[in-house]
């Protein structure tokens, strides 16, 4: 299964994406869903292994997480990242991860609650594809499952 987190406005799915997932895919329009900043609050961790503290509209999302084998995120871009809408989503995936950490592929990282997620985004704007490309290798490494690519969005193609 894989989820698509579209944080542009809603619209018909795009072709591109479409040629991207060859298997089962569930889009999520974020846009109109309320969705906080992740307050650094550690309950997930803590108090509520697994689970967020802030009750909105993520906690769907979360659990379609846990069931999913990739992640695309699709989002606009802002000096040269992810704008804040890309960001707020992916900083509420914390819940997916174990406080504890292990070494993995030489390097320090959290241990997986559930399994391995693979991560790819989908980008709209101006932005170093390079720097996007090494962003989402490290997403895809923190959550144990490789990294799906980075594309730009074509010019004047519909959002999903």
């Amino acid at each position: 299964m894989t989820i698509v987190l579209n944080t542009l406005e809603e619209g018909a799915v795009s072709e591109q994406i479409g040629t991207l997932v060859k298997d089962d895919m569930e889009v999520v329009n974020t846009s109109g869903m309320k969705i906080a900043h992740c307050m650094g609050c550690n309950q997930c961790w803590l108090k509520t292994p697994g689970v967020c503290a802030i009750k909105d509209d993520y906690e769907g999302i979360i659990k379609r997480l846990v069931g999913a084998e990739n992640l695309w995120l699709v989002s606009d871009t802002r000096f040269g990242f992810v704008d804040w809408r890309g960001k707020r989503v992916m900083d509420r995936i914390v819940p997916l991860l174990n406080m504890y950490v292990e070494f993995r592929d030489g390097v320090e990282r959290h241990e997986l609650r559930y399994h391995p997620l693979n991560f790819g985004l989908l980008y709209r704007g101006k932005a170093d594809q390079q720097f996007l490309e090494e962003w989402s290798r490290r997403v895809a490494s923190n959550l144990a499952g490789r990294s799906l690519g980075v594309i730009k969005m074509k010019e004047g193609e519909p959002c999903i």
